[in-house]
């Protein structure tokens, strides 16, 4: 392959892509750097940088941040592809601004849910306190809130059949987990969901003015 052609190759993948290429170069940075620390460092960088409910206590701006750069164990990294394709979509379809709103409200908004639930569950005495301190990082909620408003994005022809399979992804972790990250990523899917009605009635009125 030419280097004319691959340069072109790039350029295209970078067009109206620019968020998302950075934001996945910057986490399989930081995740690569992380894991290859030793073992108890290791350990300690997740932890501090972790969502659970300790942390949330003492600095939750710092760690609602921090988290969303840090995939562990380095392996879970293959979700930064789909999560390229998902997030390049929906900046190329509504924009910078769009994409870091919506990104940002599924990662806090399911996080919030989540340690809103941790709490009651401690409460009733359902769960134990290790679930204060359990690890939670990763890109995964903003993926599912994406996930979620790209649903009017495709074509009506595929679009029950995009909001099954997702049905079946989102669902189907949840049982299979069976833990609060699993619905951590429902709730952040629902919220995606929420957010493409309001987009979808700008988008339906735009149309109508246009035509």
């Amino acid at each position: 392959m030419s280097r004319g052609r691959v340069r072109s190759q790039l350029g295209e993948l970078w067009e109206g892509r620019d968020v998302a290429v950075v934001y996945a170069v910057l986490v399989v940075v930081i995740s690569v750097v992380v894991a290859t620390q030793p073992p108890l460092l290791l350990r300690d960088v997740v932890q501090t940088s972790s969502t659970n409910l300790v942390n949330l206590r003492q600095r939750p701006l710092s760690v609602l941040f921090a988290s969303a750069f840090v995939i562990s164990p380095v392996f879970g990294l293959w979700i930064v592809v789909p999560m390229v394709v998902a997030y390049g979509e929906l900046q190329r379809w509504l924009g910078r601004a769009s994409l870091f709103v919506v990104a940002v409200l599924g990662h806090v908004g399911a996080t919030l849910f989540v340690a809103t639930m941790e709490i009651t569950q401690l409460a009733k005495g359902r769960v134990g306190f290790s679930i204060a301190v359990s690890p939670d990082v990763g890109v995964s909620y903003g993926l599912a809130a994406v996930a979620g408003v790209l649903v009017i994005r495709v074509a009506g022809t595929w679009r029950r059949r995009y909001v099954i399979a997702s049905l079946i992804v989102i669902v189907g972790q949840l049982l299979i987990l069976r833990n609060f990250t699993g619905l951590g990523h429902l709730t952040a899917w629902l919220i995606g969901l929420a957010v493409a009605v309001p987009v979808s009635n700008v988008m339906r009125i735009r149309h109508e003015v246009q035509s």
